[in-house]
């Protein structure tokens, strides 16, 4: 990167800095360099630069680049999403807001089973009596989901000035990617750190496309100017990602709705018709791993493939699993279900005796319930009452009846009287046969929802800490405990690894991450460019299209049915 006189400023700035860009324009960069500047001129014990980012994948991103740009400093620099930030200081100060002294995470999927998976838009009546309990929950247990870390982060920080200067004296310099998707309480709870450090936000409202959730709006570019008095930096279509290409122009055509008289460089699609589409999507996967091994050198670490609608995910998904030989990958989708499966298993695979049979199978049944619980339709919450009374009718004494219940006490008895290896992965896999053996549809179904969950980092952490227990005990006591742990961490993590591997997800997951290559799939109501309500000239459908285009550092390739025409990408010349 040249340092030209628009960077030099920022780096010099002693005020608050607002940073403008596209994709690829170096916004993350130059704020480490930022970073570097603060770390070379000196910290005090205890101080460090705090990066924050909205998504795990992006703050993996980030600490690469950071040991990339700062080498040997790099321990200068803390870079965390914003909800491990907010944890972090409602874990230490939590109390001064009327909470218990000792905070717990209540993690998504135990919010769903509590709440029933009601949400705001469709039951409103039913969502604003469980905002009441959250609330309830947060004073009175201490349990704190989520969606409230920001909000009483924000009224902790502003209620308390001592706080606020203690967490700006130990972080002189914050640096905030992705500004101009915060929400309010996101961005209060960092404004009210603006007096004791430094700010600097980076931004591009043409990457806004979270702006449907409450309280993000492109209006956040003017309150930041207002509020802020930033030194404003505006780097336009500068493009530092995919040199060499043309993806940059590709997304910016996109966004405008032009196109160019030839192809550009480094974008490419591929047609197909429906009832081709699993083959179409190994083919497409194939196609784009030879053009990136010929323009790296060497085999691509990381490939992404973008779908507008989880279902689309879903159907990508199949189609890797399909085929003469499954590809190993990564789905990136809305995982309660699988968590609360992943807890299941955990408890089979914890200790079993005889003499206490009736107790586990009334536990089983309670942990499936969980996962139908967190269902939002009307069929999965009677099934959940219905597992809730056959747990119910068991302990008061009932003797089994229905399928369920049944395959169940085979399943435990059969658990007893196995032997497992010590080997965490091939147990927890023998176990999830054994779900399939069962032939019972619901624990079935449970084997489904855990195809992913030992997959990279999180099977890392969970067979570490189950190889752990083991050692010790030679069985695997408290497993539920360590998956919950595990996964826990990974729904917070403030660092990470490199992005490596085949990662599947929608377009809107794929904001802030980077990849070799990137395929996006267009195909029927699985997954449109065109999004539901949005009618010509596409503006909301174009965001979400430029920002999945620009996500290659080499190459991305658009994969669509051939009929009927895309309105946004149809007529390019790729």
């Amino acid at each position: 990167m040249i340092i030209c006189e628009k960077r030099q400023s920022i780096l010099e700035a002693n005020g608050h800095v607002l940073v403008l860009g596209g994709p690829g324009s170096g916004k993350s960069t130059i704020a480490l360099l930022k970073a570097r500047r603060q770390i070379e001129a000196g910290l005090k014990p205890g101080q460090s630069v705090l990066f924050l980012s909205f998504s795990r994948a992006a703050v993996s991103r980030l600490a690469e680049a950071a040991t990339a740009e700062l080498g040997g400093k790099k321990d200068g620099i803390k870079i965390q999403t914003f909800h491990s930030f907010y944890w972090e200081i409602l874990r230490a100060h939590g109390y001064l807001l009327g909470a218990p002294c000792k905070l717990t995470l209540l993690p998504p999927q135990d919010e769903r089973v509590l709440s029933k998976g009601i949400k705001a838009d469709k039951d409103p009546n039913e969502w604003e009596s469980w905002l009441k309990e959250r609330e309830r929950l947060f004073s009175e247990k201490g349990l704190v989901a989520f969606d409230l870390f920001a909000p009483k982060v924000a009224e902790l920080l502003a209620r308390s000035k001592s706080v606020a200067r203690l967490f700006g004296n130990r972080y002189p310099l914050i640096l905030v990617d992705e500004a101009q998707d915060t929400a309010d309480p996101q961005w209060q709870a960092v404004r009210q750190l603006a007096p004791f450090s430094q700010l600097v936000c980076l931004a591009d409202l043409d990457q806004q496309i979270f702006d449907f959730l409450p309280g993000v709006g492109p209006e956040r570019i003017q309150q930041i100017q207002r509020e802020l008095a930033p030194l404003v930096i505006d780097f336009e279509a500068e493009n530092y990602r995919s040199p060499g290409t043309q993806i940059a122009e590709f997304g910016n055509a996109i966004l405008a709705g032009y196109t160019q008289g030839g192809p550009y460089q480094g974008v490419s699609k591929l047609s197909f018709s429906p009832k081709d589409k699993d083959v179409s999507i190994r083919r497409a996967l194939g196609m784009l791993n030879k053009v990136l091994t010929k323009e790296l050198g060497h085999v691509p670490e990381s490939i992404g493939i973008l779908a507008s609608f989880e279902k689309g995910v879903a159907a990508i998904s199949v189609a890797l699993q399909n085929g003469g030989r499954p590809i190993p990958h990564k789905v990136m989708f809305d995982e309660t279900s699988t968590l609360l499966s992943a807890r299941f298993l955990a408890f089979l695979m914890e200790p079993k005796w005889p003499i206490e049979r009736t107790q586990n199978i009334h536990q089983a049944l309670s942990l499936i319930e969980a996962v139908h619980r967190a269902q939002r339709s009307s069929t999965a919450q009677k099934r959940a009452d219905r597992l809730a009374a056959w747990a119910n009718g068991l302990m008061a004494g009932t003797s089994l009846r229905g399928s369920l219940p049944k395959a169940i006490g085979s399943l435990i008895q059969h658990i007893e009287e196995m032997k497992f290896t010590g080997d965490p992965r091939k147990d927890w896999s023998h176990v999830c046969d054994l779900l399939q053996e069962s032939q019972d549809a619901d624990l079935m179904a449970i084997k489904g929802h855990l195809r992913h969950t030992m997959l990279f980092s999180r099977g890392r952490s969970i067979a570490s800490g189950l190889s752990e227990v083991w050692e010790s005990s030679r069985a695997y006591i408290s497993a539920r405990k360590i998956v919950d742990t595990a996964l826990s961490q990974d729904q917070l993590i403030s660092g990470g690894e490199h992005l490596s591997g085949i990662h599947v997800m929608t377009m809107h997951k794929s904001k802030g991450k980077q990849f070799d290559g990137v395929i996006i799939l267009r195909a029927d109501w699985i997954s449109p460019f065109v999004w539901p309500g949005d009618s010509a000239p596409f503006s909301k459908s174009r965001k979400v299209l430029r920002v999945a285009a620009t996500r290659a550092r080499v190459h991305t390739l658009i994969l669509y049915q051939a009929f009927p025409p895309c309105p946004i990408v149809g007529n390019f010349a790729l």
